[in-house]
């Protein structure tokens, strides 16, 4: 199986600047528990999780403030086994899908777990 079969899209993001009670309210709407953080120009820079949010101490805190800059990415036509691999090597538990150039997706691990079940 591939990632494309069984990524989350489209995906939901947020920007830099974005206080912490609007990113804990979406995940809360869209029941996800990881979004990419963009620049004003899409580049993507962060990604910010509920624990990251669950450490932040005021809701006016903002994304930048405590996103992990360190994204890891898979491409939508790798296998899963590859995206395990990356979560595993880095420790992660979420990862985003790229297509030239331009986030499409999430993965989780429980995504992954999952379709390796299956």
């Amino acid at each position: 199986m591939n990632i494309q079969e069984m990524m989350s899209a489209p995906v939901v993001i947020t920007r830099k600047g974005t206080q912490i009670k609007h990113t804990r309210d979406l995940f809360a709407r869209k029941g996800i528990n990881a979004i990419p953080v963009l620049e004003e120009d899409g580049e993507i820079c962060g990604i910010v999780s509920s624990s990251d949010v669950a450490k932040a101490h005021s809701d006016e805190t903002k994304v930048e403030d405590i996103m992990s800059t360190m994204v890891h990415v898979v491409l939508k036509n790798n296998r899963v086994q590859d995206a395990a691999k990356t979560m595993l090597k880095h420790k992660v538990h979420h990862l985003v899908v790229m297509e030239e150039g331009q986030t499409i997706g999430m993965v989780s691990s429980l995504d992954v777990m999952g379709a390796l079940l299956d």
